[in-house]
């Protein structure tokens, strides 16, 4: 009985658990390289096991297919970003909406360097419907939250702001995946200008 419950204990587990979400961090990073370089139609779960430097069986045991493994990459980019944002709330307490704007608009810059791989999973056929309902929805919870700062207060026009702001971030992400128009710091300048002039005429 002793022995039951020593395995039971989770405090026993907790090695054990704790590799395995270093193996999953491992094998996420794997991806994202992977789709970035090969794109994610393209990339193989062989490519992506051989850069993790992992056989295909143990990728194969934390994600069986190549969607579960982009997915699971998009929700943890998606949680940074948001988390990125929330921080953000604490630096723009009395702004301007327009200048609160920018701020946005430069913490999404620095996420895209830093993740690059970002607009390719954004840019998948196969993201669930309702988890892309839910991230939109966060997403716009927190622009509203980092405009409700502003000072003077923009209050009447915050949910139709944050969706406006929402929407233009989306242009960008889209944009930085077309081989066409992608880099172009042109486009995120007319975005930025754009914003910038809606949230001055939003302002008393």
């Amino acid at each position: 009985m002793s022995s039951q419950k020593s395995s039971a204990d989770p405090t026993n587990r907790s090695p054990k658990q704790k590799r395995g979400h270093e193996r999953v961090a491992i094998l996420t990073e794997a991806a994202a390289k992977v789709f970035l370089e090969k794109g994610y139609e393209a990339a193989t779960m062989t490519e992506i096991a051989a850069e993790a430097t992992s056989s295909i069986g143990s990728l194969y045991q934390f994600f069986p297919t190549k969607v579960l493994l982009a997915e699971a990459l998009h929700v943890e980019r998606l949680r940074q970003l948001n988390a990125a944002l929330v921080e953000l709330q604490s630096s723009v307490g009395g702004m301007r909406a327009s200048e609160i704007g920018d701020a946005i608009f430069t913490r999404l810059g620095d996420f895209l360097e830093e993740h690059r791989e970002f607009p390719v999973l954004a840019a998948r056929r196969d993201i669930p419907k309702e988890r892309k309902a839910t991230s939109r929805a966060e997403l716009r919870g927190n622009i509203a939250a980092l405009l409700q700062k502003a000072v003077p207060s923009i209050d009447n026009d915050i949910d139709l702001l944050a969706a406006l702001v929402l929407e233009l971030l989306r242009i960008i992400v889209t944009a930085a995946y077309d081989p066409d128009i992608g880099g172009d710091p042109r486009m995120v300048t007319e975005l930025r200008g754009m914003l910038r002039k809606r949230l001055e005429e939003a302002a008393p």
